[in-house]
C-alpha cells in the first residue's frame, strides 16, 4: 500500500519540486532535466533523511522519535532544504556542462545522426581518394610545388559533383590563388550520365505542382545535356513557345550539403596545419566558394540575374537574353526561352555562315556590352566563356547561364575605371591610389614598396608587344604578396574581360583587347562620372548638409540655455540605452546576491563552531540547526548567482 501511494504521489511532488527549483534559479531550465533531478531527489532524499535523523539523535533505528514533534519537524524541514540545495547544485552543474537547448530532441537527434552517418561515410570515401592520389605529399609541398596542381585536379575529379563545381569556381579566382593552380583547376570538366527519368518526373511534379505532361504541351524526358548538378530538357509551353527546362538532379542538394560541410571542416583543419594554407586564408576562401556554389544551386537567383542582365541589354537589339518563365520556375527548376544557335565553343563550325565584317561587329558588340555592364550599369555576366555565347540562326548574339553575375556599386565603378585607366596609361601613382581606395588594404601595408612593384609591372606591360588581359594576373600576384583583398565582384570583372578576350579571338584573331579597352575607358569614365551624375551627387550632399546646418542654431541654443540654468548634463550611451541599463541592473543584483550568500555562509560557519547554545539532542545543538539554515540560504544565493552568470539570458 505504501508503495502504491509513493508511485501515485511522486509525479505530483516531482512536478511541484521542479517548479520551485526553476523559480528559485530565476531563469530558464529545461523541464526534462529538472523533473529527472526532482524524481531522483525524492527517491534518495526520503531514506537519506531517516539516516541523518538517526545520526543526529532525532529518531531511533526503528524509526521512533526521540524528541518532540515540533523539534522533529524543524529538523526534517532543514534536511529537506539541504536536499533541495543538492538538487539546485545538480541543475547548476548540468547547465554549466550541458546548457539547456544544447542537446537535440529525439527527432532532431535522429536527423543529426543520419547526417553524421552520411558525413562519416563521405569522409572515408574522400580520404581513400585523397590517399590513393598522393594528396598528403602534395599538401605538405604546397601550391608552389609542380605536382600540387595535378594532384589537386585528380582528387577533385574523383570526389564528384560538389568538389568539381568548387574547383571550377576556384579555377576562375586567379586573384586569390597562383595562376598555375588556377589554370590546372580550370581544366575540370563537369559531366554525367542522365538521372533516372522517374526521379526527374517526381522532382518536376513536386516543384511545379503537377506532372510535366500536364504543365507543358510537350516535354522530352530525354535530356539533351547532362552535367553533374543539373540536366537540360527540351519542352514546349502551353502557349506553343519552345523552352528549355533546367532541372537540378534529385540527389544534388543532399550531396552538396554534406560535401560543403566537409569542405569547410577540412579547410579549417588545413589552415591550422599547413603554413601555406594559413597564408592564403584557405578557410575564408572556402567559405566564399561554398556561398557561391549554394547561390548557383538556387535557380531563383539565376532567374533574377537573368532579368537583371536583360534590363541592361534593352538598348542592344543584337544581343538576346532568354526570357524566364517565373510561374514555371522554382529553386530547383528553371524554365526559359530556347535560343536556336551554335555556341562559340564549337569554333569555326559556329561561324561558318558569318562573314569577316559580321564577326568584327559581333566582337565589338560583345565588348561594348560587357564594358557598359561593368562600368555603366554595374551588373555584368561574370562567366562569359565561349560555351555561354551563341551565334543565333538569325545572326544575333545569344547569352546563356547567368548563375554567376557581378554587381558593382557606383563608387567602386568609378574607382575601378580610374584604376584601369591609370594602369593602361602607365601611371603607377594613380593606380596605387585607386587600389588603396577600392580594395581591402591592411593598415600595415608598405605603400612605397607596393607603388614600386605596381610601377614595375605597369612598365613591363607597356613594353610587351602582345599584351592581353591575362597579363594583368601578375598584378594580382603583387596584391596577394601584400595581403590586399580584391573585392569578389572586381575580380569577377577582370575575369570576365580575360574570358571574353578568348572569345573575341575566335571572332577576330587580330583583335587587341587591351587597345580596345584603352580606347573605351575615357568614354566610360565620362559616363560614370558625367557632369549630370556629379551634379546630382553634389546636390544630394548639399541637401543633407543644409538640413544638418539648419538644426545647429537650435541645438546650440538648447545647450547654452542648459549651461546657463545649471541643468546641463552629459548622458553616455552605456547608461542611456535600455540594454545597458538592464545589464547594470542584473550585474548589481548578481553582486548583491553573491555578497548576501557569502555573508550567510560566513555566519553559518561561525555558528557551527560556537560552543554552548540549547541542545536539541546529545548530538545536535540549536546553533548547529540555525547554522544549517543559514548555510542553505548562502549556498542557494551563491548558486543562483553562478547560474545566472553562466546563462545566455544574462548577456
Amino acid at each position: 500500500m505504501d508503495l502504491m501511494v509513493w508511485i501515485v504521489t511522486t509525479p505530483f511532488l516531482a512536478a511541484a519540486l521542479a517548479g520551485v527549483m526553476r523559480r528559485t534559479l530565476g531563469t530558464r531550465v529545461g523541464w526534462p532535466r529538472t523533473l529527472a533531478v526532482a524524481v531522483i531527489a525524492l527517491s534518495v532524499g526520503v531514506p537519506l533523511s531517516g539516516y541523518v535523523a538517526t545520526l543526529a539523535g532525532i529518531a531511533s533505528q526503528d524509526d521512533q522519535l526521540l524528541v518532540s514533534v515540533g523539534t522533529a519537524l524543524i529538523f526534517f524541514g532543514v534536511v529537506a532544504l539541504w536536499v533541495f540545495a543538492a538538487c539546485l547544485a545538480a541543475l547548476v552543474f548540468l547547465e554549466v556542462v550541458i546548457p539547456t537547448g544544447s542537446l537535440p530532441g529525439p527527432s532532431e537527434a535522429l536527423r543529426r545522426s543520419r547526417k553524421s552517418w552520411r558525413r562519416t561515410k563521405r569522409y572515408v570515401q574522400i580520404m581513400s581518394i585523397f590517399m590513393r592520389a598522393g594528396g598528403g605529399s602534395a599538401l605538405r609541398a604546397g601550391p608552389s610545388a609542380p605536382q600540387f596542381g595535378d594532384a589537386l585536379v585528380d582528387i577533385v575529379s574523383r570526389c564528384g559533383v560538389t568538389f568539381v563545381k568548387l574547383g571550377q569556381i576556384l579555377g576562375t579566382r586567379d586573384d586569390l590563388i597562383p595562376p598555375e593552380l588556377a589554370r590546372a583547376l580550370s581544366s575540370l570538366q563537369s559531366s554525367a550520365r542522365p538521372a533516372d527519368p522517374d526521379r526527374i518526373a517526381e522532382l518536376l511534379a513536386s516543384e511545379l505542382g503537377d506532372t510535366p505532361e500536364a504543365v507543358f504541351a510537350w516535354f522530352d524526358m530525354e535530356p539533351f545535356a547532362a552535367a553533374s548538378v543539373a540536366q537540360v530538357h527540351s519542352a514546349r509551353s502551353t502557349e506553343g513557345t519552345e523552352v528549355v527546362v533546367k532541372v537540378q538532379r534529385p540527389e544534388a542538394g543532399t550531396q552538396v550539403s554534406v560535401d560543403c560541410d566537409i569542405f569547410l571542416r577540412v579547410s579549417s583543419l588545413a589552415e591550422t596545419r599547413f603554413p601555406w594554407a594559413h597564408d592564403i586564408g584557405v578557410h575564408r576562401l572556402a567559405g566564399g566558394l561554398v556561398t557561391s556554389l549554394l547561390e548557383e544551386l538556387d535557380y531563383r537567383t539565376e532567374a533574377a540575374n537573368t532579368g537583371a542582365i536583360a534590363s541592361t541589354m534593352s538598348n542592344r537589339p543584337d544581343i538576346v537574353v532568354p526570357h524566364i518563365y517565373p510561374s514555371l520556375s522554382s529553386g530547383r527548376v528553371l524554365v526559359m526561352e530556347r535560343l536556336r544557335g551554335a555556341p562559340l565553343s564549337d569554333g569555326e563550325a559556329a561561324l561558318t555562315d558569318v562573314d569577316v565584317d559580321a564577326r568584327s561587329s559581333i566582337a565589338t558588340e560583345l565588348l561594348a556590352s560587357l564594358l557598359d555592364g561593368i562600368f555603366v550599369h554595374g551588373v555584368f555576366h561574370a562567366d562569359l566563356h565561349p560555351g555561354n555565347i551563341l551565334i543565333l540562326d538569325d545572326g544575333r548574339i545569344g547569352l546563356l547561364d547567368f548563375g554567376a553575375v557581378g554587381v558593382l556599386d557606383g563608387e567602386t565603378r568609378i574607382l575601378f575605371a580610374v584604376l584601369l585607366n591609370a594602369a593602361l596609361a602607365g601611371d603607377p601613382v594613380a593606380t596605387v591610389d585607386a587600389m588603396l581606395m577600392a580594395f581591402d588594404v591592411p593598415s600595415e601595408v608598405d605603400r612605397g614598396a607596393l607603388r614600386h612593384q605596381v610601377g614595375r609591372e605597369i612598365t613591363l606591360l607597356s613594353v610587351q608587344p602582345n599584351v592581353s588581359m591575362a597579363s594583368f594576373a601578375r598584378m594580382f600576384t603583387v596584391l596577394r604578396e601584400h595581403r590586399i583583398g580584391v573585392p569578389g565582384d572586381v575580380a569577377a570583372a577582370f575575369r570576365s574581360l580575360a574570358s571574353l578576350e578568348r572569345t573575341l579571338r575566335l571572332l577576330d584573331p587580330q583583335i587587341d583587347l587591351v587597345a580596345a579597352v584603352r580606347a573605351e575607358v575615357p568614354r566610360l569614365l565620362t559616363q560614370v562620372a558625367s557632369p549630370a551624375a556629379a551634379a546630382q551627387a553634389i546636390l544630394s550632399t548639399t541637401a543633407v548638409t543644409t538640413a544638418v546646418v539648419r538644426r545647429l542654431p537650435g541645438q546650440l541654443d538648447q545647450i547654452a540655455t542648459s549651461i546657463a540654468s545649471g541643468n546641463f548634463t552629459l548622458r553616455t550611451r552605456s547608461v542611456a540605452h535600455p540594454d545597458d541599463r538592464r545589464w547594470l541592473r542584473r550585474s548589481a543584483n548578481n553582486a548583491l546576491g553573491m555578497a548576501a550568500g557569502v555573508t550567510a555562509l560566513i555566519v553559518a560557519a561561525i555558528l557551527l563552531f560556537v560552543p554552548g547554545g540549547p541542545q536539541l539532542t546529545p548530538q545536535l545543538s540549536g546553533y548547529a540547526l540555525v547554522s544549517a539554515v543559514l548555510g542553505f540560504v548562502g549556498v542557494v544565493l551563491c548558486m543562483r548567482t553562478v547560474f545566472r552568470l553562466f546563462t545566455l539570458d544574462n548577456r
